[in-house]
């Protein structure tokens, strides 16, 4: 099934409203759905027989600075069955004060037990909390590490632990070393 009849579809089990439908610009067309609607969504893609989204590829967080300061969640669905496709976001408004308390998304790793470990990755580098996730703890970070690496105002610290975090200058190293 092509993108455009699996959106069809949503629409009409769980409507129209706040639905927004992105086939306009490079790259793949995508669904953009609040997040109170994606548990419910994504229980439906999986279930449904005549979509039967059975494989979370990719689950990635995007910090998007601008106009508005938002980060997004991107689901990259499959179906081994009917060897479909399709993309689903959802925007997290991130404020300047207490921007963690904002975002907060369900958790699908009971839906999809691939999401375990990508929510837990992009907690990691984004903060982006999964509510209801089920072992929810950093898994690339420290866990005593502050802040979130990926949030494009991230200050990285001088040092961690005592050890310093500063890199060296490798391009007259590799030169020197070629030369």
């Amino acid at each position: 099934m092509e993108a455009q009849g699996i959106l069809e579809r949503i629409k009409r089990i769980i409507g129209e409203a706040d639905l927004v439908w992105i086939d306009d610009q490079p790259g793949d067309p995508y669904l953009v759905i609040p997040k109170e609607k994606l548990r419910r969504l994504a229980i439906y893609l999986k279930g449904d027989p005549h979509l039967a989204f059975d494989t979370l590829m990719c689950l990635s967080g995007v910090h998007n600075m601008g106009e508005q300061d938002e980060v997004e969640v991107v689901y990259h669905l499959y179906s081994l069955r009917h060897r479909h496709r399709f993309i689903l976001k959802v925007k997290l408004d991130r404020p300047a004060v207490f921007p963690h308390f904002y975002l907060r998304v369900d958790s699908i790793s009971g839906i999809w037990t691939a999401a375990a470990w990508m929510e837990r990755e992009a907690y990691d580098m984004f903060g982006i909390h999964f509510v209801g996730h089920d072992d929810f703890r950093r898994l690339l970070l420290p866990t005593d590490w502050e802040g979130h690496p990926l949030q494009k105002d991230y200050q990285e610290p001088d040092a961690y632990r005592g050890t310093s975090t500063t890199r060296e200058e490798t391009e007259g190293i590799l030169a020197e070393e070629s030369g």
